[in-house]
């Protein structure tokens, strides 16, 4: 009587378990991602210096270019010379500008598909979120679960279906946690390559920016020398050889000529502009590979035997779709904020447009005045 009585409570315990809420098991996680995703808050903001940078390049490509024409007129002996070097320099800025253009435009790109698949990944959680579950459908799952956990229908080192999971798959469906999982593990992974992509872009174009800054860079070497032998008989040598170089041509009447001496403030601090540009971009390529470092730290983990046991996430459902909201919507609104301000910059008119080029003129003077070889 008593062992009836006790086999009769553990049945009744039994069948209430299998009709309680399915047991979340361990599965991708997709906040982690999330985190990484928002390291890319920095670079939003990269584009509005990106339109001063390409601005400067432009105008000082043009001064070169200017310049290059006043010594074909001259009678110097290494006229020749320095004219070719002037004009190659300025097919170099030109060249540079048009290139960093594309690098930022594709920073923005690639920021805009981040959100994108943020946004992708919170409606195919929520689409699973909002599948009813009977009472029926509750019982299936939780026995699924245990026969899994057993290692009947899953091997629990890999997580692959063993030949009778196979089976019952294919008789039965997917069981609510294995719908769930194959959702998480396909999000995480699509999300994971959006970011993976998006970074070896930003690499290669950084690779590429960093070969333009490094010849420009050298000519800039190279032009220095010969304005050097040009200008050796001259009492005092400036600071800047290519200010040097304008007013022994012009003599007393360049101060008279205000393009001239606009000229003269876009070189002699070019290369300082030229160096400060590499210089942010180095900054960003090292940040990319921050990036890059984490999201190959998670690649490694996704594909690891020991990803199910060790570094899986109970996360629910609603808390993963709850930290993808945050940072997405957070990113959003930096992109957003950071899209209002660059159409300013390039469609603003009026006397917003005269105080940018007059605080862009004392800029431009203010390091003239500090600038230098």
């Amino acid at each position: 009587m008593i062992v009836a009585t006790m086999v009769a409570i553990l049945s009744i315990n039994a069948v209430r378990s299998i009709f309680q809420p399915v047991t979340l098991r361990p599965s991708p996680d997709l906040v982690k991602v999330a985190g990484i995703a928002r390291s890319f808050e920095p670079l939003i903001y990269y584009s509005e210096n990106g339109i001063a940078q390409v601005g400067d390049l432009q105008a000082t490509g043009v001064a070169v270019w200017d310049l290059g024409e006043s010594v074909r007129q001259s009678n110097m002996t290494s006229a020749p010379i320095i004219v070719k070097s002037l004009d190659e320099l300025s097919d170099s800025l030109k060249t540079l500008a048009i290139e960093l253009t594309k690098f930022f435009a594709n920073v923005d790109g690639d920021i805009d598909g981040i959100l994108i698949v943020m946004d992708w990944a919170r409606r195919e959680l929520a689409q699973v979120q909002a599948v009813p579950s009977p009472p029926f459908v509750t019982a299936f799952s939780n026995i699924h679960n245990v026969l899994c956990a057993t290692g009947v229908l899953e091997n629990p080192a890999t997580g692959a279906p063993t030949r009778l999971g196979a089976l019952t798959t294919g008789l039965f469906g997917m069981s609510q946690p294995q719908r769930t999982r194959s959702t998480l593990q396909r999000t995480f992974t699509e999300f994971l390559s959006v970011l993976e992509e998006a970074i070896e872009n930003e690499l290669q174009h950084s690779l590429a920016l960093f070969g333009l800054f490094e010849a420009i860079d050298r000519q800039f070497l190279n032009l220095a020398r010969t304005v050097v032998r040009e200008s050796s008989l001259q009492d005092e040598q400036h600071a800047d050889l290519l200010s040097s170089l304008w007013t022994r041509i012009l003599g007393a009447k360049g101060s008279e000529v205000k393009k001239y001496e606009r000229n003269r403030e876009l070189l002699q601090n070019v290369r300082e502009k030229t160096v400060r540009n590499k210089g942010i971009l180095v900054e960003h390529n090292g940040k990319l590979m921050t990036l890059k470092a984490n999201l190959e730290s998670l690649r490694r983990k996704l594909v690891s035997p020991l990803v199910r046991s060790v570094n899986s996430s109970t996360v629910t459902v609603e808390e993963q779709i709850k930290g993808l909201e945050d940072v997405g919507l957070y990113l959003e609104g930096v992109r957003a904020r950071q899209k209002g301000k660059l159409m300013e910059m390039l469609y603003g008119a009026g006397s917003n447009s005269h105080h940018r080029r007059d605080e862009h003129a004392r800029m431009i003077e203010g390091d003239g005045a500090s600038g230098g070889w």
